[in-house]
């Protein structure tokens, strides 16, 4: 009999979001405002978000993980302008300097990387003068529970502190504010109390049908606390 695949949460949750559609077109919406038409996508997983930005031109998706990167090729091969790649973030990440990014994006990815502000100062020698960095990050180390440990997350991050990363490795921060205040005490709730391994499906699905309409309301109330940050860095310098 042959031995049964490793239980793997993070893909599990990753196939639970390719039906999250208005959770992906939320994140996709703040994203667009400052995607080129060269974006690099660092830890696409299985391409929930990629085919987005493969509508602003070509895109180079990478992800550590080849069964990942086997099920975005699956969904989105066929794609004009998308290439994938699999590549170590814990090595040097220079090979991927030819595709000239003038954009590279990293959602939910840092928090997995032990070494965040080495993978920072290399995402800046990746980019042109004028090119941007957006990042998804989660927020606040009180939250971190039994999720954060089962999706692998080394840490979660204040404002202060993911300003502080962005900036000491060579970048302008343009915009950095707390996101989805609806979110923390569902977190809190199934990672501290419960201490469950991953997001619940029925949950997730059930945010989804509330985020369309919660997400607009956000955008005009202040941002003192939320589950997620995001940042936006520039590097000195015109675009060419």
């Amino acid at each position: 009999m042959a031995p049964s695949k490793k239980w793997d949460g993070q893909r599990e949750t990753l196939d639970d979001l390719s039906g999250a559609v208005h959770y992906n077109e939320w994140i996709y919406g703040m994203l667009r405002p400052y995607l080129g038409s060269r974006i690099l996508e660092i830890g696409c997983g299985t391409g929930n978000l990629t085919g987005y930005l493969a509508r602003h031109g070509r895109v180079m998706a990478v992800d550590m993980h080849g069964g990942y990167l086997a099920e975005a090729r699956r969904r989105l091969g066929r794609l004009k302008g998308l290439a994938f790649r699999k590549v170590n973030l814990e090595r040097p990440l220079s090979p991927l300097r030819p595709f000239g990014a003038d954009t590279i994006v990293c959602v939910n990815v840092l928090e997995h990387i032990q070494d965040d502000h080495g993978v920072l100062e290399q995402c800046r020698g990746l980019l042109g003068p004028g090119g941007r960095l957006l990042l998804f990050v989660p927020a606040f180390q009180f939250l971190y529970g039994s999720m954060d440990k089962s999706y692998g997350h080394f840490r979660r991050y204040s404002h202060a502190e993911l300003k502080e990363k962005v900036a000491r490795a060579g970048f302008r921060v343009e915009y950095c504010r707390y996101l989805n205040l609806l979110g923390v005490a569902g977190w809190w709730w199934n990672g501290k109390m419960l201490k469950k391994k991953i997001i619940p499906k029925s949950q997730m699905m059930l945010y989804d049908a509330v985020v369309r309409f919660s997400s607009k309301i956000e955008r005009f109330l202040p941002k003192p606390i939320g589950l997620s940050l995001y940042c936006v860095g520039l590097k000195a310098g015109r675009r060419s």
